[in-house]
């Protein structure tokens, strides 16, 4: 499904990133877009920073060809690993697990730190950030 984009709306999404590729820092030539191939050559790219937010960023087409790799939610359960081992003994058994360690704060500060600096210089960068933070550890 092909979307038909006004002039000013495909302005917005190329000078979000300056021009370049959002993935891969590419620099992107505005007349080149949906052109099939070529130096410059870009298309829009549908991001999800937040499950209830869908932005649209420019990409070359190298980036936007590839699939991006897909992070499992937090809910999710892990994935069954089976091995060779024997069972353990029996005193191993009566031992507590350990505690589940925190995630990683992710690349979402960034992209709330890059956003916020878009909107509102210094300190919309760090207000982004701390926002971008806290839908991670409380969303």
């Amino acid at each position: 499904m092909t979307m038909a984009f006004d002039s000013d709306t495909l302005n917005s999404i190329y000078t979000s990133t300056q021009g370049f590729c959002h993935r891969c820092r590419r620099k992107l030539a505005f007349s080149r877009f949906g052109c099939d191939d070529g130096r410059g050559a870009w298309d829009i790219d549908a991001v999800r920073p937040h499950p209830k937010v869908l932005a649209l960023l420019p990409g070359c087409l190298r980036c936007v060809q590839k699939p991006t790799p897909r992070r499992l939610p937090k809910c999710a359960p892990a994935p069954a690993i089976t091995d060779d081992r024997p069972a353990p003994a029996a005193e191993e058994a009566q031992a507590e697990p350990p505690a589940p360690a925190e995630p990683p704060i992710s690349d979402t500060a960034l992209v709330g730190g890059a956003a916020g600096a878009v909107l509102g210089g210094l300190w919309g960068a760090v207000l982004g950030g701390l926002i971008a933070i806290g839908l991670q550890l409380w969303g």
